[in-house]
């Protein structure tokens, strides 16, 4: 009773957050404004003097710092740095670099994470303005565009950009950071939990050992996969329609996320809420039947936390509240995969190919998260692998929890404690 009354808390607690709104100062980029974008950028890279010129610059500057979708990254010092001393026409070049950059990441959505690949857009959309300048104004000419403009033909501009940038343009892998901190946070929110309901568990252990509950159990755990698959089911199905309903979105290189800032980002979001529903469903699942050892107590923990941190992610869209909310909830489920898999190895009715299935599950998610923070490769395609494996290891957690429920309410056996 007292552990129904704590997921009732809990639940009312989840409910509070998703009802929070999340606000946003513009929608979503649409097509129209990503081909202006482009079509704008290469328009000022032939006419960087034309009469409505400071406009157009001012109108691309405001959305590429608005729209909340798409991220430019911007390094005012790439050429910045040679085009102060009272060269005239210092604002047009040098922010034409920003502009160009941004025309080549709509274009180009596989370099779009490639900062390199960026700014060599950017350098060279600038240098196009520059010898657009150089034919109708005398005083236009600069020696160091010159050079750059040489480096170019040359073929030697990409790794002067990638040598100007390591030093000009530095900027930390934020997921190196967050990451670990989101797992610390995790955990120890987790070990809170596990304290908290293991509070009274003799008490349970020993109703358990009369057999009290077998009904109970049995019932609950048969519910808990019943709503885990069918959220797997429904996550599944959202996810393959999205790709269909936002063909523009390249698989590879998008996270599902992104989704949610779409024409169809309300499926997107419900996703969110509907994996929180899953992790919560084993999470009560794993208790009624694995209820007396530490490693479950644990699992159990960062099963809740991880919901919360979903969750969390789904009720915000804007960059650093969904990225809290990511960081705490991802690593959270690799860390209980991994708790929970290894226990298994030795519960009764787990030995010997569900422990080893569900701890190679485990560690296939670990590494596609990392493979995502360290940025390699395609990381949309990572994440639906790590997304995958996430559903998989879910079902397969909550299928097996009814089948050891099947004869009795709780396993003699508990989780080997860590």
């Amino acid at each position: 009773m007292k552990l129904n009354q704590r997921l009732v808390a809990a639940s009312l607690f989840l409910i509070c957050v998703f009802h929070a709104q999340d606000v946003q100062a513009r929608g979503p980029s649409t097509r129209e404004e990503r081909v202006k974008v482009v079509e704008l950028a290469r328009w000022l890279e032939q006419n960087p003097l034309a009469g409505n010129a400071p406009e157009t610059r001012q109108w691309l500057q405001e959305w590429i710092a608005d729209v909340p979708d798409i991220r430019f990254w911007v390094c005012a010092d790439l050429l910045g740095h040679a085009l102060k001393e009272g060269y005239p026409y210092s604002r047009e070049v040098n922010q034409q670099v920003l502009f160009s950059g941004a025309a080549f990441t709509l274009e180009r959505q596989d370099k779009a994470r490639d900062d390199i690949a960026v700014y060599t857009a950017g350098v060279e959309g600038a240098l196009r303005a520059y010898e657009v300048l150089m034919r109708s104004k005398p005083d236009a000419k600069l020696a160091f565009l010159d050079d750059l403009a040489t480096k170019r033909d040359q073929g030697q501009l990409v790794a002067y950009v990638a040598k100007e940038a390591k030093e000009r343009c530095k900027r930390s892998n934020i997921l190196l950071i967050a990451a670990p901190a989101g797992a610390a946070v995790g955990l120890m929110l987790a070990l809170l939990i596990a304290w908290w309901f293991g509070r009274g568990l003799g008490a349970d252990v020993a109703a358990a050992e009369r057999l009290t509950h077998e009904k109970t159990n049995r019932r609950m755990t048969t519910i808990s996969r019943w709503i885990v698959l069918s959220c797997v089911g429904y996550y599944v199905a959202v996810g393959i329609a999205l790709h269909f309903l936002e063909p523009e979105y390249d698989p590879r290189f998008r996270f599902m996320s992104e989704y949610a800032w779409s024409p169809s980002g309300w499926l997107m979001t419900t996703t969110f809420f509907v994996l929180a529903l899953a992790l919560v469903a084993v999470a009560v699942g794993l208790r009624k039947v694995y209820g007396s050892s530490l490693s479950a107590r644990i699992g159990f923990g960062l099963l809740v936390v991880s919901a919360f941190g979903v969750s969390l992610a789904g009720v915000f869209r804007d960059f650093i509240p969904h990225s809290v909310g990511s960081a705490i909830g991802l690593p959270s489920i690799v860390m209980a995969a991994l708790i929970l898999s290894w226990g298994f190895r030795r519960a009764e009715g787990w030995r010997p190919i569900h422990s080893v299935m569900t701890l190679l599950i485990a560690l296939g998610m670990l590494v596609a998260l990392l493979s995502i923070i360290v940025d390699v490769g395609m990381p949309g395609l990572q994440q639906r692998v790590f997304l995958g494996l996430v559903l998989l290891w879910l079902s397969l957690v909550a299928h097996q929890f009814v089948r050891l429920t099947r004869g009795r309410s709780v396993l003699k056996r508990t989780l080997d404690p860590i």
